[in-house]
């Protein structure tokens, strides 16, 4: 008996050393430059700012606590695929950790227990997928971004099966909700919003909402008094009153929220620009059923996705659907940027089909380099800032992305650009050389680009989830890790697209006043319609007014006055673009002078006549009269005219029926 113990403790040794040797599946795969801590039992990375982020789990412990803090840096991250098939039961992460990023806790099938401390921020895609064994979390507040799949803790994916048109072997994805997970949260937070698009379990903790402590139905300067008060010790807030103060997600409530109030109220930022409500953007309105045209290598093409018989399936065509677009897909699998001597026809490279562009196109994608970088075409050099001649190196990959950004400037000024840089592949070390010339380029010609490289931890981290989401190899018996499945073009590629597309709109589409500011007496209204895209037509604009006690404005933006003070007159877009005007709302006038008692005027001469008020009083809507028309006549802003020789009084009558008189001769 002591002997089968014994040989059962050996063999459940030689499974932790096993399992501790996993960093070569786990994130550390995808950094050279990891450190150790043989305390805590981490490998991790020093981020720019001297944090660390974990990226491989090396201990056997079943019932963690991730530190705060290892060898004297703060831990704000879990890098991608940290705890890969880990056989951790129950995990807490501390307020520290900011984000829990792509896959980190991929496979880890015994999870049962995972409590998230207050002060986590982001969620990233699929951290939980497959954590088969967890049936419910609890997220805290100032989670404000779970991204797709993060909670998708039931995955199947098969491998070995036919196409029944090409005979070789591909991988299906049947990834899921296990629809009885529940999350715990509060009403009003992204935990909410990301349980209700995932068809999971949700139950509410509360209601919060982010910014209106006095829970009035608005963000306004009382909510800022209240939160002074509580500073200075003369106003006590409740639980939740707290929750809604933490507009910095930080996990309480400070002065920085002040701050962020305050940007809210001037103008400075949209109501999505505050923190608990930027993992979500709205969606554009500019590209619907409008021309796409995309050109690009076997990523853009769909190489990979034709499986069971399926056609072709990109981030393009998922661009195209989500709009309504009318798509042209120039893509072909194994083409260049760079022009290639030797091809011809369908071979032709990304810039020669660029070129030969025809028609109208609303919005264009290109993408490419993959190809460059495996056939180690030449790199070759941006030239300078000033050089915008149009002739460059197209035999080099630097020319081909310079001359292409040359042609769609002076051919499509007009239309919306956007150039796209592939994933990140782990085994590829000239990959970040090729990407960061053609980067210089794009920047050189104000092109915009997506680098999904950046953007997101995509990648073929190790076997299993290259198998997942990429398209199987039958030499490799894995995914290639060149091209995505279609379940990662519509999940990944083209939401980061979608999300940059949006950017770009919203920037483009700029909502603007023209005038920044204005004074109100009490009692008036005012209604000034901003300029969209530099049209005045009306879009699906939301008005709101910071301070609802000093002016309130109805659907349209009419202003109506209730109160003396300052207030900001906000209107946003449904494209998420938006601007603001200050208005001051002041006494009516008790007394009103004009800039003149007398003036004489030769017959034909123009001159302006100001009214002028006391500092604490306004009048928008002053109105001018001639009392001889033929003599001297007068504009609604006071510009006055001689016309005719004889004498007229012009008179200015406030809005609170005051009145001022100038006297004008005309020789």
């Amino acid at each position: 008996m002591k002997r089968y113990l014994a040989l059962l403790l050996t063999v459940q040794i030689l499974c932790a050393a096993l399992f501790s040797a996993v960093p070569a599946a786990s994130g550390s795969a995808l950094y050279g430059d990891t450190l150790t801590s043989s305390a805590e039992g981490f490998e991790y990375v020093v981020n720019p700012n001297g944090t660390a982020k974990l990226t491989s789990y090396l201990g056997d412990e079943l019932n963690l606590k991730i530190p705060s803090s290892i060898d004297g840096r703060t831990v704000t991250e879990i890098g991608a695929g940290t705890f890969y098939s880990s056989f951790v039961e129950s995990v807490t992460v501390p307020s520290s950790v900011k984000i829990i990023g792509w896959w980190a806790f991929f496979d880890c099938a015994n999870l049962k227990s995972l409590k998230l401390e207050s002060g986590v921020q982001q969620i990233k895609f699929g951290a939980f997928i497959n954590c088969i064994s967890l049936a419910e979390v609890d997220i805290p507040p100032t989670v404000y971004n779970i991204e797709n799949d993060a909670f998708a803790v039931s995955v199947s994916s098969e491998t070995n099966i036919s196409d029944t048109t090409e005979k070789r072997k591909i991988s299906l994805q049947n990834y899921f909700n296990d629809n009885e997970f529940t999350i715990s949260g509060y009403e009003g937070t992204c935990a909410q919003t990301y349980a209700q698009d995932s068809m999971l379990n949700f139950k509410s903790k509360g209601k919060i909402s982010f910014g209106d402590l006095n829970g009035d139905g608005t963000i306004n300067n009382k909510d800022i008094v209240l939160l002074r008060n509580y500073f200075n010790g003369t106003q006590k807030l409740s639980a939740e009153q707290k929750l809604s103060a933490d507009i910095n997600c930080n996990g309480e409530a400070d002065e920085d929220d002040i701050s962020q109030i305050m940007e809210y109220l001037e103008g400075k930022c949209a109501y999505r620009d505050l923190l608990p409500f930027s993992g979500n953007y709205a969606k554009t309105n500019v590209y619907y059923a409008k021309k796409l045209y995309c050109a690009g290598d076997s990523v853009c093409k769909g190489s990979g996705t034709d499986i069971m018989g399926e056609s072709l399936y990109s981030y393009a065509n998922y661009i195209s659907g989500l709009y309504g677009m009318n798509l042209k897909n120039d893509s072909q699998g194994g083409i260049t940027l760079a022009k290639q001597k030797d091809k011809k026809g369908d071979d032709k490279s990304i810039l020669e089909r660029v070129k030969a562009m025809k028609g109208r196109y609303d919005l264009i994608i290109i993408e490419g380099g993959f190809n460059d970088l495996f056939r180690e075409i030449k790199k070759g050099k941006v030239t300078a800032d000033s050089d915008k001649k149009g002739k460059y190196d197209e035999y080099t990959t630097a020319g081909a992305v310079e001359s292409i950004c040359y042609f769609l400037n002076k051919n499509y000024q007009s239309s919306y650009k956007l150039f796209v840089l592939g994933h990140r592949m782990v085994n590829e070390d000239k990959q970040d050389e090729y990407w960061s010339i053609i980067r210089k380029a794009l920047k050189k010609w104000n092109i915009p680009y997506v680098d999904i490289s950046e953007e997101c931890d995509y990648c073929d981290l190790n076997d299993e989830i290259a198998t997942n989401y990429f398209a199987y190899n039958e030499v490799t018996k894995k995914g290639d890790g060149i091209h995505p499945t279609t379940y990662s073009h519509s999940h990944v590629y083209g939401p980061v697209i979608d999300k940059k597309l949006n950017e770009l709109a919203v920037k483009d589409s700029s909502i603007t006043f023209n005038t920044k500011e204005i004074d109100l007496a009490m009692g008036e209204s005012y209604n000034q319609i901003p300029s969209y895209r530099g049209l005045n037509y009306f879009v699906n604009y939301t008005w709101s007014s910071s301070e609802p006690d000093v002016a309130q404005t109805d659907k349209f933006g009419k202003v109506k006055t209730k109160g003396v003070g300052t207030a900001y007159i906000k209107v946003e877009a449904d494209d998420g673009s938006y601007s603001s005007y200050r208005l001051n709302v002041k006494n009516p006038p008790t007394c009103v002078y004009l800039s003149e008692k007398s003036l004489e005027l030769s017959l034909g001469e123009t001159h302006k006549l100001y009214e002028i008020l006391l500092s604490t009083q306004a009048s928008y809507r002053n109105s001018f009269i001639s009392t001889n028309p033929s003599v001297v006549s007068v504009s609604t802003d006071g510009t006055v005219k001689a016309r005719g020789s004889g004498t007229a009084k012009v008179i200015c009558k406030a809005c609170s029926g005051v009145k001022a008189e100038c006297e004008i001769t005309v020789k």
